[in-house]
């Protein structure tokens, strides 16, 4: 069975856009890998003698990882411009771009 396609204009996406959602979703493992053991050895693992070396590099990698994911995801979800209107009707203009 075909899925019914939607609406002209409407649920498409560019390659560009799904390529930025799938590299989004592949960054989302190694970026909550990095804050979970970057949490992790910011506290020690365990040893109180240990804990003296304070090191936030995994936390930040990682934090710099989920905001290049979240930079992909704004991509991949926002609309295109330019596209027909539902009703098949020409482009429309961006709302701050004047009318001619």
């Amino acid at each position: 069975m075909n899925s019914p396609s939607p609406p002209s204009g409407q649920g498409r996406m560019s390659g560009g856009q799904v390529a930025a959602l799938v590299l989004a979703i592949l960054l989302l493992l190694p970026g909550g890998c990095f804050v979970f053991f970057g949490i992790v050895f910011l506290h020690g693992l365990g040893d109180p003698g240990q804990a003296k070396y304070f090191d936030p590099s995994f936390l930040l990698i990682g934090l710099g990882i989920l905001a290049v994911a979240a930079l992909l995801f704004w991509v991949a979800f926002q609309r295109r411009r330019g596209l027909p209107a539902a009703n098949g009707g020409p482009p429309q203009a961006p709302p701050d771009d004047p009318a001619p």
